[in-house]
């Protein structure tokens, strides 16, 4: 009876053994650590100096520099040891853009999938112009 676990798509139990696969989250996942890597030690800390690179000194790389790292900056603000440590820190934001880097690939799929779903069900709703040679 415990052998079978719920599945939202029917509403039968699905057996353990049986996994299902989510492309776009292995996708995500892959995605997201050199996107990470480009954004944190490229780019950089925006209220800081850096040696590489100096785009973060534009307000719009910033701005999702900050939008990304949020949970990172909270718990660094929070901690007094964080901010006494900062290579944890450095691990701690690295972390949290991880995440929210990945979040943000999968919420970007999604609407792709929706887009390309609406446009396919409306073009194929849209009637077939007739052949010249048929009229």
């Amino acid at each position: 009876m415990g052998t079978g676990v719920y599945n939202f798509h029917t509403p039968f139990p699905v057996p353990i053994y049986v996994r299902t696969r989510h492309p776009r989250l292995w996708l995500a996942l892959a995605l997201s650590p050199p996107l990470e890597a480009i954004n944190f030690w490229v780019v950089g800390y925006p209220a800081g100096s850096h040696a590489i690179s100096r785009a973060a000194q534009y307000a719009s790389v910033a701005l999702q520099w900050y939008v990304l790292h949020f949970p990172g900056i909270v718990a660094g603000d929070r901690s007094i040891y964080l901010r006494e440590h900062h290579p944890i820190l450095a691990v701690v934001l690295f972390i949290a853009g991880f995440i929210d880097t990945a979040l943000l690939l999968l919420f970007l799929f999604w609407l792709a999938g929706l887009a390309r779903r609406t446009f396919r069900r409306l073009s194929s709703s849209v009637e077939p112009r007739p052949a010249k040679h048929e009229l």
